[in-house]
C-alpha cells in the first residue's frame, strides 16, 4: 500500500501558460528564494493547480550557482504550488496567507538534508513526505523479500505480518499527523486527502459491500471543508468530486442531479467554494454528450441560478441557459411524458399516454428534412423489426401538416405499419413538453409513460432496448 501522493521528483508537466522573468522587481508582495547547486543556468517555474490542470504563475532563470529570487507584485492566492525545472525536477510546496518570502535550499541528491524557511506548512509537507518515502522504502524491501519462491512457508507469513503491522503503524502516523495539524493548512490539505474508512474492509458478502457503499456516498466529503477555497488549488480537488460522481453516486440522471445539487450546497458557507462548485458541475454537465447529464444542469439552474440574480453570471449567459432550459424542461430522463392528444392519418384521435406499449417510441419528425429521410426507414428496419414482439410500438408525429406530403411520405418509407400521426391545429402545443428544435427527435418511454432516453440514435437504441429486455424489462 503505499501512502506518498505526491513525489518530489516528477515526469514532465505539460504548462498551459509562461510568465516572464522577473528577478529584478524586488519590492513585491511575494519573494521567493531558492538555492539549487544541481540545477544552475536552469530555468525555474512556479507552478500552481487548478481545475486539474497545471499552470506556471511566473519564471526566473538560476544562476550560475543555482541560486535565484522570484518576485511577484501580489501574494498568490493560499494553496498548493511547485517549482518546476525542465525536464523532470518538481517539488510540492504548500503555501498559506502570509507565507510570503520563503527561502528554499534543496539537496537534489539527499531531499532529506533540504531546508525551508517561511512557509511552516511547506516545511511540514516535506517532513511529512520524507517520513512516508522512509516507509515505502521498508515496505518494499519486505515485498521484495515475498518475490524469493525460495522462502518457508513461516517466512511468508512473518512477511506478512511486518508487512500489515508496518500499515498500521503508517497509517496511525498519518492520522496523529493530521491530529497534531488541526489548525493549519497542512493539516487540512492532509486530511483532504485521506479517503473516509468504510463499516468494512474487505466485505463478505452483498449486503456489506451495499452497507459500504451507502456509507460511502453519505460520508464521502467527511474529510474535506468544502468551504475552504485553498482546496480549489491542490492537486486532487476536482477528481476528488470526479471520483464521487462518477463511482459512488448511482448513474441514474435523477441521481446525479440530486447529489450535483447536495455538493453545490455544501460549499454555501463560502461564497468562493459556491461558485467554483456551481460552475464546475454546471459547465460539465453541459458540455457532456452523456444521456441525461442535462438533468444535472438543469436542476443546479432550478436550484441555484435562476431568479438568484448571481453577479457572476451575466444577462447573456443567463439568457441562453434559460432557452437550453425551456427546451428540456419537461422531457427530461425520469419524468412522466406529458400525453399528447394527435390525429392519425386515418383521420382518428388518440392519446400517446393511453396507448399500451411495454415501450412507446414518440418519434418527430418533418417530410422535407433530408435526416429524416434516411433515418426513418433504418429506425423501421433494423429497430422496430428487431423489437416489436418484444412489445416496442412507435408513435410518428408529422411536423408538416401537408397531408399529401405526409401520405407520400409514409408509403414511400414503409411505415404504415407505425402509429402515423399529425396535430394539423397545433392543439396539443408538442414543442412545449418535447424539444423538437432539432429532428429527427427520438423519445423513449416505458409501459409507465416515462421518459427512459431521449435523442438516442439507431445504434444507442439498439443497445438501450437489449438492456432493458435483458434485464427481464426493469425500466
Amino acid at each position: 500500500m503505499k501512502y506518498s501522493v505526491l513525489i518530489f521528483i516528477s515526469l514532465l508537466f505539460a504548462f498551459k501558460a509562461e510568465a516572464q522573468n522577473n528577478t529584478n522587481k524586488y519590492e513585491a508582495g511575494f519573494n521567493l528564494n531558492v538555492n539549487i547547486p544541481s540545477q544552475k543556468n536552469n530555468m525555474l517555474y512556479l507552478g500552481y493547480y487548478w481545475k486539474g490542470t497545471t499552470y506556471a504563475r511566473d519564471s526566473v532563470q538560476l544562476s550560475a550557482e543555482g541560486k535565484a529570487r522570484l518576485s511577484l507584485s501580489e501574494e498568490p492566492a493560499a494553496g498548493q504550488y511547485f517549482i518546476f525545472i525542465k525536464p523532470d525536477f518538481r517539488i510540492d510546496l504548500l503555501i498559506d496567507k502570509g507565507e510570503n518570502d520563503i527561502q528554499l535550499f534543496i539537496n537534489e541528491k539527499d531531499f532529506t538534508k533540504s531546508t525551508v524557511t517561511g512557509s511552516n506548512n511547506t516545511k511540514l509537507l516535506w517532513t511529512y513526505l520524507n517520513n512516508i518515502q522512509k516507509r515505502d522504502i521498508e515496505r518494499s524491501k519486505l515485498e521484495k523479500q515475498l518475490e524469493d519462491s525460495s522462502i518457508t512457508t513461516q517466512k511468508r507469513k512473518n512477511l506478512g505480518v511486518e508487512i500489515q503491522k508496518l500499515d498500521e503503524n503508517t497509517q496511525a502516523y498519518i492520522q496523529k499527523t493530521i491530529k497534531d495539524n488541526k489548525g493549519n493548512w497542512f493539516g487540512v490539505f492532509l486530511k483532504g486527502m485521506e479517503s473516509v474508512t468504510l463499516p468494512y474492509k474487505q466485505p463478505k458478502d452483498g449486503k456489506e459491500f451495499q452497507e459500504n457503499r451507502e456509507y460511502g456516498k453519505r460520508h464521502f466529503f467527511d474529510n474535506v471543508d468544502l468551504t475552504d477555497p485553498r482546496l480549489w488549488s491542490t492537486n486532487y480537488m476536482g477528481s476528488y468530486i470526479d471520483t464521487y460522481i462518477q463511482h459512488w453516486v448511482d448513474q441514474v440522471p435523477d441521481s446525479l442531479a440530486d447529489a450535483a445539487s447536495r455538493l453545490v450546497a455544501k460549499t454555501k458557507g463560502n461564497e468562493f467554494c459556491f461558485k467554483e462548485m456551481l460552475s464546475k458541475l454546471t459547465n460539465e454537465s453541459l458540455k457532456s454528450l452523456r444521456m441525461g447529464d442535462e438533468n444535472i444542469w438543469a436542476r443546479l439552474a432550478e436550484d441555484y441560478i435562476f431568479d438568484k440574480n448571481l453577479v457572476w453570471i451575466d444577462s447573456a449567459q443567463n439568457s441562453e441557459l434559460r432557452r437550453q432550459y425551456e427546451l428540456i424542461k419537461n422531457n427530461r430522463i425520469g419524468m412522466k411524458a406529458h400525453n399528447l392528444t394527435l390525429q392519425t392519418l386515418e383521420g382518428e384521435t388518440i392519446n400517446t399516454n393511453d396507448i399500451d406499449a411495454a415501450y412507446l417510441l414518440l418519434y418527430f419528425y418533418n417530410t422535407d428534412c433530408g435526416h429524416c429521410q434516411t433515418a426513418t426507414p433504418e429506425l423501421h428496419d433494423k429497430i422496430y423489426t428487431k423489437y416489436k414482439d418484444k412489445g416496442l410500438k412507435v408513435v410518428t408525429i408529422n411536423l408538416n401538416n401537408n397531408k399529401e406530403e405526409w401520405t407520400r411520405f409514409v408509403q414511400s418509407k414503409d411505415i404504415s405499419d407505425w402509429i402515423n400521426c399529425a396535430d394539423p391545429e397545433y392543439k396539443s402545443r408538442y414543442w412545449t413538453y418535447y424539444d423538437t428544435s432539432g429532428v429527427p427527435a427520438v423519445f423513449v418511454l416505458n409501459k409507465n409513460k416515462t421518459i427512459i432516453a431521449k435523442k438516442v440514435d439507431e445504434q444507442n437504441l439498439e443497445k438501450l432496448f437489449d438492456f432493458y429486455i435483458n434485464n427481464n424489462g426493469i425500466n
